[in-house]
């Protein structure tokens, strides 16, 4: 009677170690997505990545156009990314509180569609509901100072595991 009890106890340990085997992975970014992340200066939040990307660094006041070397540094971004398998993000545009709420969310609309742009162009793709802009609903500092309203206007970048 032990023997039979034995052996199948034996067979359900098996079978439930090959289970455990099969059982999909919990969804991450490989090593090599980190390395390139963390090059890229984008930093863990939660399970994501963000790259905030400074409104200062890229666009004049009031303004979504970029510059040649800007748009460039973002085309080599997304070669970087899709080159380890990232090929979609989030691309949110915010502003600071000086103008109305409707400028404001036109503004930060048009700068995450500006910097969209390139990443589309080399390789990324996107849904619409991808390109968000904020306005001036998610700030980062006080506007009460031209320092916390120059924090404000940006652009992040959001990377999720697949």
């Amino acid at each position: 009677v032990m023997k039979p009890l034995r052996t199948l106890s034996i067979l359900i340990l098996g079978v439930a170690l090959a289970a455990c085997q099969s059982a999909p992975k919990k969804a991450g970014f490989t090593e090599a997505q980190i390395q390139v992340l963390q090059a890229e200066g984008f930093v863990p939040v939660d399970e994501n990545w963000q790259l905030t990307l400074p409104s200062r660094l890229l666009f004049p006041s009031n303004a979504s156009e970029l510059e040649a070397d800007k748009l460039n540094e973002i085309a080599e971004l997304a070669r970087n990314l899709v080159g380890v398998g990232i090929r979609t993000a989030v691309v949110e545009g915010h502003t600071d509180s000086t103008a109305s709420d409707e400028y404001n969310l036109a503004l930060s609309q048009a700068r995450a569609q500006t910097v969209a742009a390139p990443l589309t162009r080399n390789g990324m793709t996107f849904a619409p509901e991808q390109i968000i802009g904020r306005g001036e609903a998610f700030p980062i500092s006080s506007n009460d100072t031209p320092e916390g309203r120059q924090d404000n206007r940006r652009v992040v970048v959001i990377v999720s595991p697949e």
